[in-house]
């Protein structure tokens, strides 16, 4: 496969208001994305599966992470010719020897990845810290295909795309596959959801902010999307965190998308306070009970909370303070960024 380096003109506050140009890529001629998962070894002594050493180091690929240049995948099935995009970033503590786990960010509509999980989320710090690779795609036209929302034309095969990443990721680095996961805003957060739901062999749990689950059967948005039903082949733990204020993404979907996962993965239909996230302040966090071992079907709710990533000065937007102005109130107590690791480090397949 050839990796090419895009340069991309540098994006202002109007995109993350959705008024900016789209970055653009010139084509590239990566291999084609395979509609499977990699296998991976078995590890060693109850050690966990991996796809083994590879050629990356710690750093940013492509370098500079704040840079709008991006690594290329072409030939992907699903993706209409369309060449993708994506940035890795892997931390200081990473040991080709050890196998890593890793993080999908997916960036809300009219952002971009640097826009979102590095200036907006800050995940590349909480990366270093928690020692976690992480993997940040960038969306075709500055959106994803996640169902009943965002789709363009045409609509891509955004699993497809993630799927073609994963396989790419593990010929470069030592990926622990029994812990990989997906998180985002707004838009991102409903891609996480179609993962979790579709790529449920990948992924031992999903993480969205601001977001909901838009296969058909929800009936938000564009009910005839390709998204027809979330199926997962395999249960899948979730924490979905949700302002009540919310006036983008109703804060009512995400009742019903919690309880259509709960459903999924064989959990009961009762909730109960959770033990962790623990609720405090403005925010409040119930769990679903009777899940199968090892599994959470975990929502939390921010009591007048507007469309916001919580705990980030920029609400997510990745525009500074001045962003929070255009999407409504933070949280004084949540933390999304803290409390998604906590989340994923508890959960492995």
């Amino acid at each position: 496969m050839t990796l090419r380096y895009l340069p991309v003109a540098a994006i202002s506050l109007l995109v993350a208001l959705g008024c900016g140009p789209t970055p653009t890529g010139t084509g590239g001629t990566g291999g084609t994305g395979a509609t499977g998962g990699t296998g991976g070894t078995g590890g060693s002594a109850g050690g966990p599966r991996s796809t083994g050493p590879g050629d990356w180091r710690a750093g940013d690929y492509p370098p500079d992470l704040a840079a709008q240049t991006y690594l290329e995948l072409a030939g992907i099935a699903g993706n209409q010719g369309v060449t993708r995009q994506y940035k890795v970033h892997v931390p200081p503590s990473y040991n080709p020897q050890v196998p890593m786990p890793v993080v999908f960010c997916f960036h809300g509509l009219s952002q971009n990845a640097v826009m979102f999980c590095v200036n907006g989320a800050g995940l590349h710090t909480k990366a270093d810290a928690a020692n976690f690779i992480l993997v940040m795609p960038n969306g075709n036209a500055n959106r994803w295909n996640a169902g009943g929302c965002c789709a363009g034309t045409p609509a891509l095969d955004e699993v497809a795309f993630v799927r073609a990443i994963f396989r790419e990721l593990g010929t470069h680095l030592n990926v622990n596959l029994d812990r990989v996961y997906a998180t985002g805003l707004s838009n991102g957060g409903f891609m996480s959801y179609r993962l979790g739901c579709e790529a449920a062999d990948i992924f031992a749990a999903v993480a969205p902010g601001a977001g909901g689950l838009l296969s058909n059967q929800i009936g938000w948005g564009n009910a005839a999307s390709d998204f027809a039903v979330c199926n997962p082949s395999e249960p899948v733990s979730v924490l979905d965190l949700h302002g009540t204020a919310d006036g983008i993404v109703p804060f009512s979907l995400q009742a019903q998308s919690l309880n259509l996962m709960a459903q999924e993965n064989g959990c009961g239909t009762t909730t109960a306070r959770a033990a962790d996230p623990a609720s405090a302040g403005d925010t409040t966090c119930v769990s679903y009970t009777g899940c199968p071992s090892g599994i959470e079907v975990t929502g939390c709710s921010v009591q007048g909370g507007g469309h916001v990533w919580f705990g980030s000065d920029s609400c997510g937007t990745g525009a500074g303070p001045i962003g929070c102005t255009f999407v409504g109130a933070n949280s004084n107590t949540l933390k999304n960024t803290d409390e998604i690791w906590d989340f994923f480090s508890r959960h492995s397949k």
